[in-house]
């Protein structure tokens, strides 16, 4: 297969909606040779800030002189975002030749095994990661939970120096239930006994991650002020100055020292040489982080780009922007998934004398829909325009922009996606404000762009 042909193929694959267990992947990765035991990682979990805690832990590794791989999810423009060795995406050619191995792989993995069938689409990519990393021979991984972390396809990893759990609130409820102790219960999946853990949940979500942790005796580290400490009060992981951390947003200071704990707790020879280094590579670690979509600020258009796609992420972004933009209304192009809180996420970012300009994601999933954003505007009263795609609500918020208004691009990563097609990116990468290579112009995608969109 070529790049688009394997695209094509892992577009045909099933999600994973039959009852969840790790029976398949666990069996399959036995069946050839374990690679996700052969490389030590730190696993991240929790509900918001998953990636871009595992973008600091990424970068400052580098810095530490290591090869590092980090494994991410969801991507936004292409797949090979997911992908990352020493902070280079799998390149086209790369990513085809590991999917045609694995797809023949996991094809005979079938029929030896009919019970079982082939691999989700999720569990292909886990474990094209893992292989990728292998070949590639990188001394430490960053691995990103996609969804929960009990029956995640990540938790089949291995040989785990650390485990995080950034935080728990109400997300994928229709999977992981509908109370934060039930989504903790998932969460706290990823603990493994005799690895550590560092996590910033509170309340009854951080009471299950406690439990959990004690009946498999694994010391954990919960996040405090300034410091990680567990139940020994002699026992604490101080923090770190965050003077140079690039990320906006007080949320993003905390999962800062989420991963700094994490990279201090670090076991074994590999736990040494971080430590040994993590001095002199944290300040040019987080001053060099970039993560794109997540409070993401292009000041040619004084316009940000997030995420938030749950009433918590919604909460921490509001947040930001009256910390950052405290002069500054609103002015919001949102879309939203019909599985998600819409309602809590559009009335928490919504203040008075903001603006929300509201459009239908390009997606396959069902989405929030005009009639029910009219009802919610009503409700709420707000100041409100709709558009026919992304693209065109973004144009126009560019164009009718007031003096004394942000733009913020929010309500789901289709939101950030479409917004990035918009401004004319091919990449992720294109968006590194350091590099100069944010597009001139708010413009329809072209053609040849279109390759580009997976």
């Amino acid at each position: 297969m070529n790049y688009l042909e394997s695209i094509a193929y892992l577009d045909s694959l099933s999600p994973t909606l039959e009852k969840p267990g790790l029976e398949r992947i666990t069996l399959f990765l036995q069946e050839h040779d374990q690679p996700q035991n052969r490389i030590p990682c730190i696993h991240v979990g929790g509900t918001n800030g998953k990636g871009s805690t595992v973008a600091i832990l990424d970068s400052t590794l580098r810095q530490c002189g290591l090869k590092v791989a980090r494994f991410t999810g969801p991507h936004l423009l292409r797949w090979n975002e997911r992908f990352h060795v020493n902070g280079q995406a799998i390149s086209d050619e790369q990513f085809a030749k590991y999917a045609s191995q694995l797809r023949v792989l996991s094809e005979a993995f079938a029929r030896k095994h009919p019970e079982l069938g082939i691999l989700t689409w999720f569990e292909f990519i886990t474990v094209l990661a893992f292989q990728y990393f292998v070949e590639q021979k990188v001394e430490i991984s960053v691995i990103e939970v996609g969804l929960g972390g009990r029956f995640d396809a990540t938790n089949a990893v291995g040989n785990v120096l650390v485990s995080v759990i950034t935080n728990v609130d109400l997300d994928h409820k229709h999977i992981l239930g509908n109370t934060v102790e039930l989504i903790a219960f998932e969460k706290a999946g990823i603990i493994k006994a005799g690895v550590p853990v560092v996590t910033a949940a509170q309340g009854g979500a951080l009471e299950v991650i406690l439990e959990r942790a004690k009946s498999l005796n694994t010391d954990i580290y919960v996040l405090s002020g300034e410091s990680a400490q567990n139940d020994e009060s002699d026992a604490v992981v101080d923090l770190c100055s965050l003077n140079s951390l690039s990320l906006m947003g007080e949320h993003q200071r905390v999962n800062a020292r989420l991963a700094y704990a994490a990279l201090k707790l670090c076991g074994g020879k590999i736990g040494d040489e971080i430590r040994s280094r993590l001095a002199t590579a944290w300040e040019d670690g987080i001053k060099n982080t970039y993560w794109a979509g997540r409070m993401q600020y292009l000041p040619k258009y004084n316009l940000i780009l997030d995420g938030a796609h749950n009433p918590a992420g919604a909460v921490a972004l509001r947040a930001a922007l009256d910390t950052n933009f405290p002069d500054q209304k609103c002015l919001f192009v949102i879309t939203c998934f019909s599985n998600k809180d819409a309602t809590g996420i559009i009335s928490t970012l919504a203040r008075p004398g903001d603006r929300v300009f509201f459009s239908e994601a390009a997606s396959r999933r069902e989405v929030f829909s005009r009639e029910k954003f009219n009802q919610l505007s009503a409700e709420l009263g707000l100041q409100s325009l709709q558009f026919e795609t992304t693209a065109g609500a973004l144009k126009a918020a560019v164009e009718l922009k007031k003096p004394d208004e942000v733009i913020v691009a929010t309500g789901s990563f289709a939101t950030v996606r479409e917004s990035m097609l918009a401004l004319g990116w091919l990449s992720v990468e294109d968006g590194c404000i350091e590099s100069g290579r944010i597009g001139d112009a708010i413009e329809v995608v072209s053609h040849k762009k279109e390759l580009y969109r997976h």
